[in-house]
């Protein structure tokens, strides 16, 4: 008899064993399943198409598409990335060149850089507290837009100590089905000066600047933005993104507002600016961006219901068997 109860205890034990590490399988898959997240840190972003117009011929004068020190990733899998160019290595780096041309780093380069980095602390078995996030730093930058490329110096110039944006998502894992997402990035602005055509402002931390409202430069396609900050979170999403520097264009046209700027003289030609292709630009420059974004199902916790149900059908299924073994005696 005893032998035969030994045999029937340990076929109970691994049938419990079993359905345990099953159930246990089943929530770690699930949970992974569960939750997403992604993000980028970029030093700078360049996209921008420079045509001429002359009697209405457009014909294409320069194209620039770059992402200096840009890195990215995504989620359940946990990451850490990091790109960082050290002052006048940027130039070999990006080959910033037209229609940039001028990007200087001030002071010792051994201090001065440009670095994107993107982490998350996601994992196969999600933790109880995670994050995901994205970083964007340029140091010591003075930057000079269309100095060669035009044959103009000045039209708008940027320096900064420091330009840093960082966009970050927390979650925390709370009880029943549902996941806490909260923004928690933050900007670094510091010392920010921005020239245009002798018209100096300078920028502070506030967030969503746009500058030279007064001067109108909408009106013409231009608009030059600091800290922009972009938020969106609702019970199952939530994005961060943020930009340090933004230098958008939509059909800008230097000779239009150099004439609205100076009407009865200015620094360079005279009441009116007359590059002979008449340049229209389009596009954008970004410095110091980053976005973080994660998303979580509203059914986290379910698949745990599912994998207890799997480990009380296997105990239940060997108390059965018990049950029939000792009748057969």
């Amino acid at each position: 008899m005893q032998p035969q109860n030994n045999k029937v205890i340990r076929l109970l034990a691994r049938t419990i064993v079993t359905s345990t590490l099953f159930a246990s399988a089943m929530v770690g898959f699930s949970t992974n399943a569960a939750i997403i997240g992604s993000s980028y840190g970029n030093a700078v972003h360049v996209d921008l198409t420079i045509t001429s117009n002359v009697r209405g011929m457009v014909s294409a004068i320069a194209n620039s598409t770059i992402n200096l020190a840009h890195t990215s990733g995504s989620a359940p899998e946990e990451y850490s990335q990091i790109e960082t160019i050290i002052g006048a290595n940027a130039d070999a780096s990006g080959t910033l060149g037209s229609p940039i041309d001028v990007t200087e780093f001030d002071g010792a380069l051994s201090t001065a850089i440009i670095e994107g980095e993107s982490q998350s602390s996601l994992k196969n078995v999600i933790p109880v507290s995670f994050f995901t996030s994205g970083r964007g730093t340029i140091n010591d930058l003075n930057l000079d837009l269309f100095s060669d490329l035009l044959g103009i110096s000045g039209f708008l110039t940027l320096s900064a100590d420091v330009l840093s944006t960082v966009s970050r998502i927390d979650g925390e894992l709370t009880s029943g089905p549902n996941v806490n997402l909260s923004t928690a990035g933050s900007s670094d602005i510091v010392d920010v000066e921005v020239n245009l055509w002798e018209h100096t402002v300078t920028a502070t931390a506030l967030e969503n600047q746009s500058l030279f409202t007064s001067l109108n430069i909408a009106d013409f396609g231009l608009g030059i933005f600091v800290n922009e900050v972009e938020t969106s979170c609702s019970g199952s999403t939530c994005t961060e993104s943020r930009n340090a520097v933004r230098v958008s264009f939509e059909d800008f046209s230097l000779n239009a507002l150099y004439t609205a700027l100076f009407p009865t003289g200015g620094p360079l030609t005279g009441p009116a600016l007359n590059l002979t292709d008449n340049p229209i630009v389009n596009g954008e420059i970004i410095l110091a961006s980053s976005l973080a974004t994660t998303f979580s199902s509203t059914e986290v916790n379910a698949p745990s219901t599912f994998a207890i149900f799997i480990f009380a059908v296997g105990l239940l299924s060997a108390r059965k068997f018990n049950k029939h073994k000792m009748l057969q005696k």
